[in-house]
Parts: C-alpha cells; sequence; structure tokens
C-alpha cells in the first residue's frame, strides 16, 4: 500500500515538472538572435568598419542593419559607415545621399560638407552645390574660396542678388590692392616663362581679392592650358559666369568643347554667345559666333540645320533692307531652326511687337520638343539662365 502510495506521488511529480518546462517553451514566440545578444549598437558600428577595411563592404550592410534594429534613430556615425560602404560597392549616389543623413545628425562635419558641395558641383547639380556650400558658409562666413564658389553658383541659378552680394564681401576685403600692379606683372612674368604651375598657383590665390578682374582670368586659363590641367573647363565656367553678358568667352570655351570631341555641349555655348549678341552687342559682327555654330551642326549630322546657318548668315548681313515677306519665307523654309527663331525676335522687336510675340512662342514650343534630344535642360552649367530675348 506504501508502495502504491509512493508511486503515485512520483508519477504526479513527473507531470507536474514536465508541465513547468513546457509552459514556457510554448509560449515563446520569438527567437533569439545570437548577434542582438552578445552585440551591442557600438560593437555593431566597429565590425561594419571592419568589413569595409577588409574591402567587403557587402558583408558591412549585414551589421549596420542589425545596428539599426537596436537603434532605429542611429546617429551620423551610422550614416557614415553606410555611405562608405556604398561607395566601396561604386554605388555613389546612395553613398552622398547616407552622407547627407550624416549632416543632418552632425552639422559641424565641415570636410564632408565640402565633399558633397564639391561632388554636386561636379555632377552639375548647382542648386544641390549652393546649399552645402551655404551650410558650409554658416560656419565658416570668411572663407574666401567658398564665397566666391557661391558666387559662381548663385548666378549660374540666376540669382543675380545672392551673387552680387557674394562678389561685393570679397571685393570688401582691399588687402592686396596696392600690390595689384606687381602681381599682375609676377603672372605674366610666370606665363612667359611657361611657368604654368606657378602661374596657376598664384591666380587662384589672388582670384578670390580681384574676382572681376579679367586679367586674373586670362592668366587661370593659359596656365592650365599650358599644363594641361583638368581643371581648365573649370576656368573656362569661371570666366564665362563671370562675364555672363560677354560672347567671348563663350566662343572660348565652346571652342574648348569641340576640340574635346563634345559637339552638342559645344552647341550650347555658342547659342549663349549668339543669344549674348543679340540681346547686348545687336551691331556687332555675327560671323564668327554663327560659323561655329554652323560647324557644331555640321559636326553633330544636322544638315538641314547647317544649311539654315548659311541662310542667316546672309539675312543678318542685309538685316536693315530685309523685308517681313522676305525674313518670313526664310525661316519658314527652316522653321525648326532655333538661331533663325530668335533672329526673328530680334528683327520684329523693332519693328513689330505682335510679330515678335509670335516668334517668342514658336520658340518655347520648339524648345519643348527639343528638350529631350538636345538636353536643353541639362546640358552645361548654364542651362538654368533663360536664352529668349
Amino acid at each position: 500500500m506504501i508502495l502504491r502510495s509512493r508511486r503515485i506521488w512520483q508519477f504526479g511529480v513527473l507531470v507536474t515538472s514536465l508541465f513547468l518546462v513546457s509552459r514556457p517553451n510554448l509560449a515563446q514566440t520569438e527567437v533569439l538572435n545570437p548577434v542582438k545578444v552578445f552585440y551591442g549598437y557600438e560593437d555593431l558600428l566597429r565590425m561594419a568598419e571592419d568589413k569595409i577595411i577588409q574591402e567587403t563592404p557587402a558583408k558591412a550592410f549585414d551589421f549596420l542593419i542589425k545596428a539599426k534594429e537596436i537603434n532605429p534613430d542611429p546617429d551620423y556615425r551610422y550614416y557614415n559607415l553606410a555611405a562608405r560602404a556604398h561607395m566601396k560597392l561604386g554605388q555613389v549616389f546612395d553613398g552622398i545621399h547616407a552622407y547627407e543623413e550624416s549632416i543632418k545628425k552632425k552639422k559641424d562635419q565641415l570636410d564632408l560638407i565640402l565633399f558633397i558641395a564639391d561632388f554636386y558641383e561636379k555632377e552639375r547639380k548647382q542648386k544641390e552645390a549652393l546649399f552645402y556650400t551655404k551650410l558650409y558658409l554658416e560656419q565658416k562666413p570668411n572663407a574666401k574660396y567658398r564665397l566666391y564658389t557661391a558666387a559662381i553658383l548663385s548666378r549660374q541659378l540666376g540669382l543675380e542678388s545672392d551673387y552680387e552680394s557674394y562678389i561685393q564681401i570679397l571685393e570688401s576685403d582691399k588687402t592686396f590692392v596696392s600690390e595689384k600692379d606687381a602681381l599682375q606683372a609676377s603672372l605674366l612674368k610666370n606665363i612667359k616663362g611657361k611657368k604654368w604651375k606657378e602661374a596657376d598657383d598664384l591666380s587662384l590665390r589672388y582670384l578670390v581679392y580681384f574676382p572681376r578682374e579679367e586679367a586674373m582670368y586670362e592668366t587661370l586659363i593659359l596656365a592650365r592650358r599650358g599644363r594641361e590641367s583638368e581643371l581648365l573647363e573649370q576656368a573656362y565656367q569661371w570666366t564665362s559666369t563671370i562675364f555672363l553678358n560677354d560672347t567671348r568667352y563663350f566662343t572660348r570655351y565652346g571652342v574648348f568643347l569641340q576640340e574635346k570631341q563634345r559637339y552638342l555641349e559645344a552647341l550650347t555655348l555658342f547659342r549663349r554667345g549668339f543669344y549674348n549678341l543679340l540681346k547686348f552687342y545687336p551691331d556687332s559682327d555675327a560671323g564668327e559666333i554663327l560659323f561655329l555654330i554652323r560647324q557644331s551642326y555640321a559636326n553633330l549630322g544636322k544638315d538641314r540645320d547647317t544649311l539654315a546657318i548659311d541662310s542667316l548668315v546672309k539675312d543678318f548681313q542685309n538685316q536693315n533692307k530685309l523685308t517681313t515677306t522676305e525674313l518670313e519665307n526664310h525661316q519658314n523654309t527652316y522653321r525648326k531652326n532655333r538661331e533663325y527663331l530668335l533672329f526673328c525676335i530680334h528683327w520684329f522687336s523693332k519693328r513689330d511687337t505682335t510679330k515678335a510675340n509670335e516668334y517668342r512662342q514658336k520658340l518655347k514650343d520648339r524648345d519643348l520638343e527639343f528638350e529631350e534630344s538636345e538636353f536643353l535642360r541639362v546640358m552645361g552649367v548654364f542651362s538654368a539662365l533663360p536664352q529668349d530675348l
């Protein structure tokens, strides 16, 4: 009897213990992640960085994902690591966007701000480049080169008041005004002696003190061309921007692009030069700029436009003797040619306002039609500026 009771008691203990052990396992719905258990946020960031250093950036994201699960609102270091991983993988824009998130978290990363600004400037995204340049200037308001960059970008975006404000800040520093003549003599000496690097460095150093001094840009272009610098195009862009209403520098920049066989971009520069000529120097000889436009069309295989320029040259030379009927007949023959439409606006604006407005509309319609094929809204650093009379 005692033996039977003992067996019943043992069975009861066994059932109870099984129930107590099994119950938590039945209630458990989530499998523990060993990475979360053994590593914290800081550990995971370090492990991600190790993978980047070891040239296995794809694996870094495994740890960054876990880090963000632990900390859904990660700090700037997380985004910097993500950016570095993207960059190593060749995902440049993803990397830049990660860096931008990092800046939002910590705005005093000045080197990073400049890196982003320079990247966007090279990509011809002036709006974004100006944003980060201004962000830098908020913290370093006396940085002359960045003040100059802000001026250039502002003018390329059509922000004339901002441009003038930055230029005036630069010109207000009279530190080297008394040395201006000696500086020019030194620059010319370097150019004559073919000391291209010295001339380049000297021009760049003092350009920010004399931002509207034409000779500074001349020596900068000569020096960079002499040393075959990859920054020569930047010098042409700066010069064309500062002397925005001039025709010569757009012509020279366009010829440079022709040398690089970038014919469509060259055409946009020559078109800008022709626009400047009609708007600011209407009594000038348009022969050279129209010849270059014609050459661009020929290089691009646009035979119809090439013939249009041949006709336009004659009409430009004889514009005081032209009749309305003659001009409209010629334009109708080459009705899609941009230069003819621009010339018609110019010609009629002095004679028939209604007609001039009709051609303005035709020009808008024409540009809308050719917007994609000619990259009219994205080609070149001056694409944001108007080019209709």
